[in-house]
């Protein structure tokens, strides 16, 4: 093979060649000094990633959907055209990774949302977007044959721990989610999940570790997950941290019955890559027309239980004007994690660290009451629990409640919300902080959240 390809190919080689075994270095010590979240095959999935991204075909189909996204009724908002290239950027680095788990011979685990960028393993990575992922979770994905037979281990950081830990296992490839998601009446409906296990029914040794079989048939030990015998299925992993500075669980995953080889290389993840891309990223743009049925300006959903109970989520669109923020008070009702976040028109998230554009409950300061009262402005009011629009005057919000009591409803877990003056918050006696407060807060969030790539 001659042309670009061959070249980046060697480049990325070379660089995988560069971070292997040192004579002076012993396995053990290699494995120490790299990041937590560290292995040889995420980072062979990000080196393919930066080679594909800049083919010229998929420049090329890039260019082909803008051209129709650039004339569509979304596009009309000023702040979806500003960020429309930031969406397909993202979109297609998020498809890459979706094509790089295509190894259920050899599976492997590959962290690939993250919509915020990041600088590690020698280089630096693009956010990696879907569409409302979670800045405070770190989503993980592995590639497997229903037929197969499978076992996950994992442990915890000696320091930290996720505050909820969920495992998903669903039918079909998310390479093609506009095959396997479904839509009723122009609404996005869950994929209902094959199988599922969080850390409520995850039973652990003594020193935290666990081991988690897979395969179609039914077993009775409780760390099981069975999963219908179809040719490709895709479990999924969440680590929601409770701070930034968290670690999430550390994973490996294996085949346990013999395969032949099938093959895998730079080559197929950029065949797969150009197969699906059209499909991927026309789903993706048009996601936020049934997300919650379509929600209108300045409107809000009621807040949605997760499938298998383990958290509530609710969505708001927000249109402003440079005089208007809107206010949201939330009941956190006894949920160990609560997160808000600002998405773009195209659900694409700004960048975490360099804006204060999420707050999870940590992060926040609540009212007297026990309630959490956020204003959303272009404005910064010096309200506590800012959330900051990057400059938009039009968005969406994404609210969550997880890790939450038995028994929870979502009745009441939205007590306030509205479109007021921007000149009117400073009435509301809410939590305030100062300008030098912000400028800390806001500082302090780039440390905390590279901590992930450390």
């Amino acid at each position: 093979m001659n042309g670009p390809i061959d070249t980046t190919r060697r480049s990325a080689l070379a660089l995988l060649a560069a971070t292997a075994a040192s004579p002076a270095l012993s396995a053990a010590r290699r494995r120490a000094a790299m990041p937590w979240l560290y292995s040889l095959d995420q980072l062979r999935s990000e080196q393919f990633l930066l080679v594909i991204e800049q083919d010229p075909a998929v420049k090329a189909i890039q260019a082909k959907i803008r051209k129709d996204l650039a004339a569509g009724n979304r596009f009309k908002l000023p702040s979806a055209a500003r960020f429309l290239d930031r969406a397909l950027a993202q979109w297609t680095r998020s498809l890459i990774m979706a094509e790089c788990i295509h190894r259920t011979d050899r599976p492997f685990f590959v962290w690939g949302t993250d919509d915020t960028p990041r600088q590690w393993l020698g280089h630096k990575l693009g956010g990696v977007g879907t569409s409302g992922d979670n800045p405070d979770a770190i989503y993980r994905t592995a590639g497997l044959d229903g037929a197969g037979r499978y076992e996950i281990t994992g442990s915890f950081h000696p320091d930290s721990r996720p505050v909820q830990l969920l495992f998903e296992a669903n039918a079909g490839d998310m390479a093609q989610p506009q095959n396997i998601m479904p839509t009723a009446g122009g609404k996005h409906q869950d994929i209902h999940s094959a199988s599922m296990l969080n850390d409520k029914t995850i039973q652990y040794e003594p020193d935290g570790s666990f081991r988690i079989t897979i395969s179609a048939e039914a077993h009775a030990s409780k760390n099981h997950m069975q999963i219908p015998n179809v040719p490709y299925v895709v479990v999924g992993v969440r680590d929601i941290l409770g701070k930034w500075t968290d670690k999430c669980s550390k994973l490996s995953i294996r085949r346990l019955d013999p395969v032949r080889p099938r093959p895998w290389n730079l080559a197929t993840v950029r065949a797969d890559t150009l197969r699906d891309l059209e499909g991927y990223v026309r789903f993706w743009a048009h996601f936020p027309d049934i997300w919650f049925g379509g929600l209108g300006s300045n409107t809000k959903s009621a807040p949605m239980q997760r499938p298998g109970g383990w958290g509530f989520v609710a969505g708001l669109n927000f249109s402003l004007k440079p005089d208007e923020a809107m206010l949201v008070t939330t009941d956190p009702a006894g949920a160990k994690y609560t997160g808000f976040q600002i998405n773009d028109p195209w659900m694409i998230a700004p960048d975490a660290r360099a804006l204060q554009v999420c707050l999870n409950l940590g992060q926040t300061t609540p009212n007297a009451d026990g309630t959490i009262s956020y204003i959303i402005s272009k404005t910064d009011p010096l309200v506590a629990n800012w959330l900051d629009t990057e400059g938009m005057d039009d968005g969406i919000g994404i609210m969550r409640w997880q890790q939450i009591p038995d028994g929870l409803k979502g009745d009441n877990l939205i007590r306030d919300f509205r479109v007021i003056k921007l000149a009117d918050v400073a009435g509301l006696k809410l939590p305030m902080v100062t300008a030098a407060e912000r400028r800390r807060r806001v500082a302090a969030r780039w440390a905390e959240y590279s901590s992930r790539t450390r």
